[in-house]
């Protein structure tokens, strides 16, 4: 899908995924510092404006035009930054604390190339936190794009953090439409100096 398309989407459908953030990316961020933070590929921004609300300083960033208007008119506090651009290639201006990439659809070994990139915008001590459909949800699970080349699995993300302080990588299951569904986990950040 190009930006077209998901500007397309966004058009038909308002808060496709509501307005809560995920339950484990809320669970995941919940135990750290606030501090600076990125939403790459943020969508309609319910997690961007979750974690506003959580005190952290939040850039949000999609590549749908449309996307972002939405966010952006849902920020009644004008509390994120809200930014169009395209995940495989913007750059932040500093350094960050946490980088959230949930539900990126790229093709496996270009998702894995842009998590081991957003690995390099964090401060000593930073978390990348990525959640997405795993392929295992293709197999076994029910909803997500039916498209496999875009959906890793554990080994796929395991190479986008070769290097870094791995603190989870793991399938998360979750309840949709009285079935289950199969995500993906990835936590990673530096190792600190020993």
């Amino acid at each position: 899908m190009d930006a077209h398309d998901w500007d397309e989407r966004y058009r038909a459908v308002t808060e496709p995924w509501g307005v809560d953030p995920a339950g484990t990316v809320a669970t995941r961020i919940a135990d750290l510092t606030p501090g600076t933070a990125i939403d790459l590929a943020c969508g309609d921004g319910r997690h961007a404006r979750w974690m506003a609300g959580q005190g952290w300083s939040v850039t949000a960033v999609d590549y749908s035009s449309v996307a972002i208007d939405l966010a952006r008119a849902s920020d009644r506090d004008n509390v994120v930054d809200w930014r169009v651009g395209d995940a495989t290639t913007w750059q932040p201006e500093g350094a960050v604390d946490l980088v959230l990439v949930s539900f990126l659809h790229l093709e496996v070994d270009e998702l894995a190339e842009t998590l081991k990139r957003v690995g390099e915008w964090l401060t000593p001590g930073g978390r990348v936190l990525y959640l997405g459909h795993s392929i295992e949800n293709f197999h076994r699970g029910v909803g997500g794009p039916p498209e496999p080349t875009i959906l890793p699995g554990i080994s796929d993300l395991a190479r986008a953090a070769e290097g870094s302080r791995v603190y989870a990588l793991e399938h998360v299951v979750r309840p949709q439409d009285g079935k289950t569904a199969i995500d993906v986990l990835l936590e990673f950040g530096p190792w600190e100096q020993v």
